[in-house]
């Protein structure tokens, strides 16, 4: 079962961009803190990985920052700080970033390192043999996701060999929104890594939410109520299959290029790429961002100053036990580009892509 991700990259934009706020009296906000360590405690599903073996630092955290907001400081810049020591980029607040490790130490900055970094949905031509789709969001409110099978189409229709799907930028929104791409690079049954909710009421309204209407998801309610607060979900299957009825004929070699922005959705679709596709080969500089193995999100608003928000997780993938989780590394990719980073990326065929089109046909002989 493929990942269902409730993110908006409006809300992503937010969870890096937004102050903490501004002070409150502690007296009256605290309950906030209190509200957000709660529904991490049993609701997150990252909570028992990330607190295995740092049970006395996380409780040093607590008592400490509980005793900063009985001071002066701001509770939302506490919690906020709170959040980030998970280091999961799925699990946020205003301001986060500021204490998210992964956030300080793994920025790529590619707004302040490029002239203009704002990748939009695009396609086109590179040359006569390469063509080129842009697709920067997963998120179906853009106006670029409901266009994506007429680029599909227009590709086909080029009469090009090869092709470059582009996902540089792409911080996530639902799987679904990918669909025509990844059939097109289909080539053979694939197999990935399935998800378990951590059950909590927040996991269960999140399943009504999506699946409440089907007999699956009535039936995944009925065990979740079954199963003990603070449990993984047991029985679902660890795997799901990658499969469509038909390959097509072109591309005959395709690039999948990221970037460090790649998040969520966009890395969900990178993994099922690999796994489904012999003829992609995957292009960039940097690791995807890591921002995959909790997943599930809901937006919780907190009940003393409803006006604030924090995003939680409420699925684990399966890969997570198994050791091989990618939050912490992100995905690296087949190929390096050797090139500096281009001086804008916005609807333009830019350096890297005409690079990689030149690759693609000079040393991707499959």
């Amino acid at each position: 079962m493929k990942n269902l991700l409730r993110i908006l990259l409006a809300a992503a934009a937010v969870l890096g961009l937004l102050p903490a706020g501004a002070q409150t009296p502690a007296g009256v906000a605290v309950s906030d803190f209190d509200y957000a360590v709660d529904v991490v405690e049993r609701a997150y599903a990252g909570y028992p990985d990330k607190t295995a073996g740092r049970e006395a630092e996380y409780a040093a955290l607590k008592r400490r920052l509980r005793s900063e907001i009985s001071g002066d400081r701001d509770v939302y810049d506490a919690i906020a700080e709170y959040l980030g020591w998970f280091d999961d980029s799925h699990l946020g607040t205003p301001g986060v970033r500021t204490y998210r490790p992964k956030s300080i130490h793994r920025n790529p900055d590619y707004a302040g390192r490029m002239k203009r970094y704002a990748p939009q949905f695009t396609h086109c031509r590179v040359d006569a043999d390469t063509y080129l789709i842009r697709f920067p969001s997963c998120d179906p409110a853009d106006a670029g996701v409901a266009g994506v099978q007429a680029a599909v189409d227009a590709y086909l229709a080029s009469g090009c060999a090869n092709l470059i799907l582009d996902i540089r930028g792409n911080g996530g929104g639902s799987d679904s929104a990918y669909e025509p791409l990844l059939k097109l690079l289909y080539d053979h049954e694939g197999v990935e890594d399935g998800m378990e909710y951590r059950v909590s009421d927040i996991a269960i309204a999140h399943v009504r939410e999506f699946a409440g209407n089907t007999e699956r998801g009535r039936r995944k309610i009925a065990r979740m109520e079954r199963t003990p607060s603070g449990e993984f979900l047991a029985g679902g299957s660890k795997t799901y299959r990658i499969r469509y009825d038909s390959v097509s004929p072109r591309p005959r070699r395709a690039a999948l290029l990221i970037d460090g922005a790649v998040g969520s959705s966009g890395e969900q679709l990178v993994l099922e790429v690999r796994a489904s596709s012999h003829r992609t080969t995957v292009y960039g500089q940097d690791n995807t961002l890591g921002c995959l193995d909790f997943s599930n999100c809901e937006i919780l608003y907190f009940p003393r100053d409803t006006t604030r928000w924090m995003m939680l997780p409420t699925t684990r993938s399966y890969r997570v036990a198994a050791g091989r989780g990618i939050d912490k590394t992100g995905i690296a990719p087949d190929v390096r580009i050797p090139l500096p980073l281009p001086g804008t990326l916005t609807d333009n065929v830019d350096e890297w892509a005409v690079w990689v089109a030149e690759d693609l046909k000079n040393n991707r002989k499959k």
